[in-house]
């Protein structure tokens, strides 16, 4: 049954036009530049008060990812994002993406919304982040709870408890500085993942309920734009394209990596790779690492986009190829955050440290508008 919290429901304020949300959202939708604000102590993340959103920054997003196992024999891909865009004082937007993916079936479902900081509908205490029908409960320092259950699709939703021990928190960057460029570094962000989380509950799908038999979750926090810092770095811009994925490998390794991009040919990517061992190894030089796509690419019949949809992830220490569970799994994000992206399971094959490899992982490809 979803929590207690989910029946005492208060009333909606009225929507923001889909039009006016994308303005507003986009217009936060910025990566640091300058060093004008105090930056928090990278170096000493402090768990679980780092899982929350941050007073002083503009725009943060957490969300958790997961390829789970259930009784009833299926196995289940899901996404839950959540947003935060600061605009002012009296002004702070809430989205939510939310996904589920049948892997077996090749179903792909979601579900979003946006909420402001009115009459309780969104925002967060000590111990909770929510916006609407979407909640994030804290309860240790890498201990979750999310549920989802959007009450305009009725049979669909999730109900999940996320554990893991706190040395499995992977910092990324320079202790938690992710820089986005070479070139300019002054364009970074705060970052740090969550890997391996162990993931029990259930998930709905079609009014049928699903219990997770096995499998682990991922979960990824990011906060950048400080207040009173000169804007720069549009992610939203139509001239911005960007590649991401997170990776969990049979041998116990952990991989991130992303690549971001312009209409003029310029890539830059950058990464993290913890070993089985548990050794951290911050790829951020040039030549570090390639996340490449092959030539072959899927068009959405809903939305018309493209998107090359099997990829190489190369560096000294692994070669893998990278392909989607099933092509379908686009999230039309228009009447929330005004994006369309691609973000679906994929499973992954290759070498690790010289040794055959197999791995599940994430894959988010947002291309140029």
């Amino acid at each position: 049954m979803p929590f207690q919290f989910l029946t005492n429901r208060v009333a909606r304020p009225k929507r923001t036009s889909g039009t006016l949300v994308f303005i507003l959202f986009s217009s936060m939708f910025l990566l640091s530049s300058g060093n004008q604000f105090a930056a928090p102590k990278t170096n000493g993340f402090k768990f679980p008060q780092d899982h929350f959103f941050h007073k002083g920054y503009r725009v943060e997003w957490c969300y958790f990812i997961g390829i789970l196992d259930t009784e009833e024999g299926k196995e289940l891909g899901y996404e839950l994002s959540f947003f935060r865009a600061y605009l002012g004082p009296k002004v702070a937007l809430y989205p939510v993406h939310f996904a589920i993916s049948d892997l077996e079936d090749e179903k792909h479902k979601f579900s979003q919304t946006i909420e402001r900081e009115l009459g309780g509908v969104a925002g967060q205490d000590k111990t909770n982040l929510w916006s609407g029908d979407y909640r994030m409960e804290v309860t240790g320092p890498a201990d979750f709870r999310i549920s989802a259950f959007p009450r305009t699709d009725s049979g669909f939703g999730l109900e999940l408890e996320l554990s893991t021990k706190s040395k499995n928190i992977l910092i990324h960057g320079k202790n938690g500085k992710s820089f986005k460029s070479r070139k300019n570094p002054k364009f970074f962000s705060y970052y740090y993942s969550i890997p391996r989380l162990e993931t029990k509950g259930s998930l709905y799908l079609e009014g049928k309920e699903y219990h997770v038999k096995s499998g682990t979750s991922w979960m990824d926090h990011e906060w950048s734009s400080p207040e009173g810092t000169e804007a720069a770095f549009d992610l939203s811009s139509k001239d911005i394209s960007w590649d991401w994925i997170c990776i969990q490998m049979e041998d116990g390794s952990d991989i991130m990596a992303f690549n971001f991009k312009n209409r003029s040919g310029d890539v830059e990517t950058f990464g993290t790779y913890r070993s089985p061992d548990g050794k951290v190894i911050t790829l951020e030089n040039e030549n570090d690492l390639k996340f490449v796509p092959e030539d072959k690419t899927w068009k959405s019949d809903q939305t018309g986009n493209s998107y090359k949809l099997r990829w190489k992830l190369i560096s000294e220490r692994f070669n893998l190829n990278i392909s989607p569970k099933f092509e379908e799994q686009e999230f039309d994000a228009r009447s929330s955050t005004g994006l369309i992206y691609w973000e679906g399971a994929v499973k992954v094959g290759g070498e690790v440290e010289g040794k055959s490899v197999k791995g599940k992982g994430y894959l988010e490809l947002k291309p140029f508008r």
